[in-house]
């Protein structure tokens, strides 16, 4: 029986068994943040997407997920403040904005939210940095307060 503070989720069970498998394989990791159980895994997995949706929401609604190249290479995100398409292409081990040809825009920032462009980082062997994700999500928080 549920707790009245807590509810229930049905998932698919490939969705579980993929989440457990990650949880068992990460235990120590995770221990060392305080999240001892699935639950809490689960929990605070949830909580990062929350927290991630929030902040794209509020600090770059002016952009979308427009396509791909044929090679996977380059990523188009359509800027509605700028009213045109942005190209974001790899660079080596980094991504690069066409348009500012910076490694740390917006465009970048946004980029890196990106599921297929996150596998894709991740097929090729590239790590992100904590400075890759920090300094694209401030300037995204600097220009949607102009």
């Amino acid at each position: 029986m549920t707790k009245p503070e807590y509810g229930n989720v049905t998932v698919s069970k490939v969705t579980y068994d993929w989440y457990k498998k990650n949880f068992e394989s990460n235990k120590e990791r995770l221990r060392k943040k305080g999240i001892n159980s699935f639950a809490g895994y689960i929990t605070s997995r949830l909580e990062e997407l929350m927290e991630r949706d929030e902040i794209f929401g509020r600090y770059a609604p002016f952009l979308e997920e427009f396509g791909y190249d044929d090679d996977g290479s380059t990523v188009y995100i359509k800027d509605n403040k700028k009213q045109r398409v942005v190209g974001v292409r790899f660079n080596g081990d980094q991504l690069v904005c066409d348009v500012d040809e910076k490694n740390d825009c917006v465009h970048v920032g946004f980029a890196y939210s990106l599921p297929k462009v996150y596998r894709a980082m991740e097929s090729l062997g590239i790590k992100l940095n904590r400075r890759q994700l920090v300094e694209p999500a401030a300037k995204a928080h600097s220009l949607s307060q102009t």
